[in-house]
């Protein structure tokens, strides 16, 4: 009886299955691999769109919460700086620097205190130069020198080094200094003079 059932129930199968039925086994794979292969292509170009963003490092110091090197992305200004560090510490002067000056890479930013302010002239960086707003190579204070772009604590101790020992005949001179060629020197000879 069991058999019989068996058979009766097979043939029916058998019988119901169409020619051209929807149950089509092993066509479907080309179509999956298509549609993947196309998805990751889909994704590779997307990827590829992607733009790099560029980042550089700048020292904060001096009245600020956190003082620290930060890395920012190129093309932000001081006041992005100071809001890394924590914003400004309570006694600091908040008008001795320009905080909407972009930053250069490897720049360091000192944030005086009121009474430190009192003491320093301000120094004054503008798309137009004139005298005053200029800083004198052979005659700028460290922290003068370091508020020029790419001048850290270490070149600008370079550079007063090299003027103890002999003066800046020409602005030019300042590439005799290591680490400042023509790329840096490209960035700050409209902000120097020897006078």
């Amino acid at each position: 009886m069991k058999k019989i059932f068996l058979i009766i129930f097979l043939t029916i199968l058998l019988t119901s299955c169409k020619k051209d039925s929807d149950i089509e086994f092993g066509e479907n794979i080309e179509t999956e691999t298509e549609e993947v292969v196309t998805k990751s292509l889909t994704k590779e170009s997307e990827s590829a769109t992607v733009t790099l963003e560029e980042y550089i490092d700048v020292f904060i110091s001096g009245c600020v919460n956190n003082p620290d090197v930060y890395t920012l992305k190129k093309g932000s200004i001081i006041k992005d700086a100071v809001e890394m560090a924590g914003g400004f510490s309570e006694n600091a002067c908040r008008d001795y620097v320009n905080l909407a000056k972009k930053l250069e890479p490897s720049e360091h930013i000192i944030i005086p205190s009121q009474d430190e302010a009192k003491e320093l002239n301000p120094v004054q960086v503008e798309d137009a130069p004139n005298s005053s707003s200029l800083v004198n190579i052979n005659k700028a204070s460290k922290e003068e020198l370091m508020s020029l772009p790419g001048i850290g604590e270490r070149k600008a101790e370079a550079i007063i080094k090299y003027r103890n020992s002999k003066s800046f005949s020409n602005i030019e001179d300042i590439m005799n200094i290591s680490g400042i060629k023509e790329a840096a020197f490209s960035k700050i000879k409209d902000k120097i003079c020897i006078n």
